[in-house]
């Protein structure tokens, strides 16, 4: 969605890195593939704090060429050994992915995983592993929009899925803000960037928490803090659980930017896009015409369609 009244991200020239994807670049090349698929888990882990082994299949085996019960059985190996060696450890008990489904064992780091992985990557964490199994709907959920981005990007083979950051990284960009994102994405495609920072709303806190973090947004832009870390302000996406949540956070987010004693300059500046989860894992996926725009009626796409020329939108002038 690109707003009304401005050329949204005055396309994002932000330096691309090469889809750190949370592969482990400083893993040794001579590691072998085993190794590196376990490594893998490790880093996904800590992007995400939980997973369950559904989506670390995805992961881990999307391009590969076993069949799908293969990628399946040597995915619960992998687990498996990882398990033994202390390295991660799994919920007690089945839990359900926030879309429903066959519940599944959820796995997350240990300490000793932890430590593991920053000394394959030569990092410092940025904490101890989540071990509250508060966080695991939530997590499961923000993993769910993540391979949602990826399979879009995967069907379109001049699309990229070019950066995923985790919550702690998306922080970092926002210090000394007190805002924590749940992801920064950068989704890529010849013509266009989209630059975004990810909320996910399980629908459990009333309204009036929701409205406090956009209030933290709009402050933390007020600010300028970021400046020295993003050219420019992203979206704000957030994925809820069903359509009717979609549209009061929608209202509620509107109410409050009406109330700003700047609200012209902000909408000139600044966007939150509103979706459900189920229709950004559908048919539809991220880039659909599935998204409801504070201030704007109806739904829309992230991206213009092929051809179309919309206010508000410029062609990237390096495109070719």
């Amino acid at each position: 969605m690109f707003s009304d009244n401005h050329a949204r991200l005055e396309f994002r020239r932000i330096p691309l890195r090469r889809a750190r994807d949370y592969l482990l670049q400083s893993v040794d090349r001579r590691m072998s593939v085993s190794s590196l698929r376990e490594s893998e888990v490790l880093a996904r882990l800590a992007c995400f704090h939980y997973l369950n082994s559904a989506q670390l299949e995805e992961f881990v085996f999307d391009r590969s060429t076993l069949t799908p019960r293969s990628r399946t059985v040597t995915t619960q190996q992998l687990l498996e050994r990882l398990r033994e060696r202390g390295l991660i450890t799994a919920t007690p008990s089945l839990v359900g992915g926030p879309t429903g489904g066959s519940a599944r064992l959820v796995y997350c780091l240990t300490s000793a995983g932890q430590r593991t992985l920053d000394a394959l990557e030569g990092t410092r964490s940025h904490g101890r592993p989540r071990q509250r199994t508060l966080f695991v709907g939530h997590a499961l959920m923000v993993a769910d929009i993540a391979l949602a981005f990826r399979r879009a990007a995967r069907g379109c083979p001049s699309h990229e899925l070019s950066e995923w950051e985790s919550d702690w990284d998306a922080a970092e960009r926002l210090r000394p803000s007190p805002v924590i994102p749940d992801a920064h994405l950068v989704y890529r495609t010849p013509s266009w960037e989209i630059d975004a920072f990810v909320e996910v709303d399980l629908g459990t806190e009333r309204t009036s928490r929701f409205t406090e973090k956009v209030r933290a947004y709009l402050d933390t832009w007020r600010s300028g803090t970021w400046r020295t870390r993003l050219p420019s302000w992203p979206l704000v996406l957030t994925v809820t659980t069903n359509a009717a949540r979609v549209s009061t956070l929608r209202h509620a987010t509107e109410e409050l930017l009406r109330s700003q004693r700047d609200a012209v300059r902000v909408a000139d500046v600044m966007e939150f896009d509103f979706a459900a989860l189920a229709d950004l894992v559908g048919e539809s996926g991220p880039l659909g015409r599935i998204w409801q725009v504070a201030g704007r009626a109806g739904l829309h796409a992230l991206l213009p369609t092929d051809g179309e020329v919309t206010a508000g939108t410029t062609p990237d002038p390096d495109a070719a």
